[in-house]
This record gives structure tokens, sequence and C-alpha cells, in this order.
């Protein structure tokens, strides 16, 4: 189980420093041809690879430069050949639209590992709402 787990950060550092460069090949390299991706922009569900791929041109394209991406509060669970993890990601950089700007967002990764290689299956990004002020929170206490 050591080796899956090793494996299975190796491929959530590796998508992390893909977003951090973007770097879309490399992050495609990552995810399931079949995977259902859950964001927060719309159309909010995302299916396939092309739709995921587009997905993450647009977010790339929103920044000047390369993104920050802090991961807080890593969970992993694994068992035999399915993987998941939930985590903290601060999102931070400066962007075309609005300069500096800087938010955490949820994130929950799913995977399968087949002939020897885990894909991403299944990813889940969500961003804290306070429904009352209808304001992104900026900060999660911890």
């Amino acid at each position: 189980m050591a080796s899956a787990e090793f494996e299975f950060r190796a491929l959530l550092d590796s998508r992390v420093e893909a977003c951090r460069t973007k770097d879309i090949d490399r992050l495609m390299s990552l995810y399931s041809p079949e995977i259902v991706y859950f964001d927060v922009v719309p159309p909010l569900r995302f299916i396939g690879s092309e739709a995921v791929r587009s997905n993450f041109v647009r977010w790339f394209n929103e920044y000047e430069g390369p993104i920050g991406l802090e991961t807080r509060d890593l969970n992993i669970a694994i068992n035999a050949d399915v993987a998941f993890a939930y985590m903290l990601h601060q999102d931070k950089g400066n962007t075309n639209l609005s300069g500096p700007q800087e938010f955490w967002l949820r994130s929950t990764v799913c995977c399968q590992r087949a002939n020897s290689k885990w894909l991403i299956t299944h990813e889940h990004i969500s961003l804290p709402v306070d429904f009352r002020s209808g304001t992104v929170l900026m900060d999660l206490a911890p």
C-alpha cells in the first residue's frame, strides 16, 4: 500500500505543478478520457477530456504568468486500485480582469489505477461562499 500511496501522491503533486506552470499537456495526461469534472464556473459539469481541457485553458488564460497554488489539509484514502483525496487549495496570482487575487478552494480528486497507472476519473472543485452576503470567503479557518 505504501507504493500505491507514493504513486498517488506523485500524481497529486504533478497535477498541482502542471496547474502552476499552466502545462496543459502534462495536466491532461493525468486525467482519464472519461473524466467527469465539477467546477465553480458554468456549465458546472465537464464530461470528457476535451471539455476538461477547454475549461483548464480558460482558467490558465485568466492569469498573467504562473498560478500560485498551495495545498493544505490533504487527506488520502486508497484501497487497491481506487483512491481519493480531498484538500484545500489556495489559488493566487495576477489575473487579466481583476489584477491580483487570492482565495481558497475545496478540491476532491478521485482516481483509478489501470495498467499500473493512476488516472483522475472525477474531480470536484467548490468555492466557499457566505450565502448571507453573497461573497466568496477569502480565508478558511484552520
